[in-house]
């Protein structure tokens, strides 16, 4: 599940902006916006447009900027940015939260060699300011390893 603190500059509010929780319960999903307790919508990514797919309306300046938002976090990015990487050495990028990430590795590689050259060079990829956790197994999950960055 992925969960993000979304601020609003809002000039009808007390103190100019409002604060909003964003949920993603499924990697690829759309995501529920939440203020407090209050389910006040849900977004998706359509043909390259944030859409609202609720009843509920929503000001579509107001969709549209918590689509940039989301378009600037690393969890969209970093799968292919690692698939990019080494195209050669993994199978699949799975995003299990904001700080969690799970890879497969291709079948029939060198595993040993391929953790320690992500163990150096995955540091370089990750941009985000929060501790992110890397579960790498191979392609049977035999074997496998996990790194913080």
């Amino acid at each position: 599940m992925i969960k993000l603190h979304y601020i609003h500059e809002d000039p009808t509010e007390s103190l100019g902006f409002c604060a909003y929780l964003l949920l993603q319960e499924e990697n690829q999903q759309s995501f529920i916006i939440l203020n407090d307790d209050e389910i006040l919508g849900q977004i998706e990514l359509i043909n390259g447009y944030w859409r609202n797919l609720s009843d509920q309306k929503l000001d579509e300046q107001f969709v549209q900027s918590i689509g940039k938002f989301l378009k600037g976090q690393q969890f969209l990015k970093l799968p292919k940015l690692i698939k990019d990487r080494w195209p050669m050495w993994v199978e699949e990028v799975i995003v299990q939260s904001e700080s969690m990430y799970l890879i497969v590795a291709k079948p029939n590689i060198e595993f040993h060699s391929f953790e320690k050259i992500f163990r150096d060079f995955i540091p370089q990829l990750v941009k985000d300011e929060w501790l992110i956790c890397f579960k790498v197994y191979d392609a049977k999950f035999e074997a496998g390893f996990e790194f913080e960055v």
